[in-house]
């Protein structure tokens, strides 16, 4: 019976860990959604502080709650800052796109993490660096320029420079650095033995940043199908965070990886059809690109 049993508890872990995949895929379209709905700061409050109570909850139930608390000092502040960074800048990119081509070009640049992630393995992990790190990082570098020209309307050098949203890109820019900071730094400061401490980063950002949004002004009064959306995607969210825990301890690592560096694909496709903009060819290569870049990095450090 074990032996059948295991197989199908493997694929089980592996779909949760694509199901993960597919959900951050998603992200940057519902993420805008939320922000013009309720106002970035109190969306991204809201969604934080419930996703991490969720979290908090899943984690109590495994009895792995205090197992929390087994990091350093540094860990929390180091990768607690980081994490705090990234959702902050995520929310600020995707809120402040203006039209359905700025926000899946400041998708792409926030998809700069990955090749940014193993880059400062380099330094901060002690990893080699080969000959394919620079073309990859010039693939990534390439999609992400043809998106935006695909994206503007008029494609002449006053158009693109009308077009250019320098804080929603620049905030999607920051948002890949921080979380690439944040990837390295929890893998070199953080105590093996202790169970993740995102649920702890989460709240706290979801505190911050709603009392930020109650200084800043009340919300834009949101019918309930929007907090439906918004409970909703703070469930998913959060749980998307376990099933990739899941995936990755018992499942099939080469294909949950495999899917994870289709997501910025995943994303640039779902976001121009459900954003207003369209898609084209062009717009698929541009993602297809950031993805060939990501995968040639991958091959550019080694140990």
């Amino acid at each position: 019976m074990n032996s059948h049993l295991a197989p199908q508890s493997a694929t089980y872990a592996t779909l949760l860990g694509v199901i993960s995949c597919v959900v951050w895929s998603s992200a940057v379209l519902i993420m805008s959604v939320l922000a013009n709905r309720f106002g970035m700061l109190r969306a991204a409050g809201l969604e934080l502080l419930l996703g991490g109570l969720i979290l908090l909850i899943t984690t109590f139930f495994r009895g792995d709650i205090f197992s929390i608390l087994r990091h350093s000092t540094r860990c929390y502040l180091v990768c607690g800052s980081m994490w705090i960074a990234n959702l902050t800048l995520a929310w600020t990119a995707f809120a402040t796109a203006k039209t359905g081509g700025q926000l899946l070009v400041t998708g792409l640049i926030n998809y700069l993490w990955p090749s940014l992630t193993l880059l400062l393995a380099i330094p901060i992990l002690g990893k080699k660096s080969t000959r394919w790190l620079t073309p990859g990082l010039l693939a990534v570098t390439v999609g992400i320029a043809l998106g935006k020209i695909a994206t503007t309307p008029d494609v002449t050098l006053s158009a693109l420079v009308t077009d250019f949203n320098a804080l929603s890109y620049l905030c999607a820019a920051l948002d890949a650095l921080a979380w690439a900071l944040y990837s390295n730094f929890s893998r070199k400061l953080s105590n093996p033995d202790g169970s993740s401490p995102i649920a702890l980063y989460m709240t706290t950002a979801g505190v911050l940043i709603l009392g930020a949004s109650f200084i800043a002004g009340p919300d834009l009064n949101p019918s309930w199908p929007s907090w439906l959306l918004l409970f909703s995607w703070s469930a998913v969210a959060a749980l998307s965070y376990l099933f990739w825990d899941i995936g990755m301890r018992r499942g099939n690592v080469i294909t949950i990886s495999t899917t994870s560096m289709l997501i910025p694909l995943l994303s640039t496709i779902i976001t121009a059809v459900f954003s207003g903009h369209g898609i084209s060819l062009s717009i698929v290569i541009s993602g297809a690109l950031v993805v060939l870049g990501s995968w040639i990095c991958k091959r550019g450090v080694t140990d």
